[in-house]
């Protein structure tokens, strides 16, 4: 396995959101807010694209 400083910060991080999260939800909202702080201490925004007439489709798990 490859280690580095930016994939140890990484699984620093990521146990420590898990341990502050208390559902799948609460954890994609931590991890997006910490990326966007991150991404503003270096000077930029984060940007997703937009993709027109694409709508939510249900997963195979949410299918039954």
């Amino acid at each position: 396995m490859i280690h580095s400083e930016i994939l140890q910060e990484k699984d620093r991080i990521q146990a420590k959101l898990s341990g502050e999260s208390r559902s799948v939800h609460e954890y994609l909202t931590r991890s997006h807010l910490a990326a966007k702080e991150i991404a503003a201490s270096y000077g930029f925004r984060l940007q997703y694209a937009e993709l027109p007439n694409q709508s939510m489709q249900p997963t195979r798990y949410a299918r039954g």
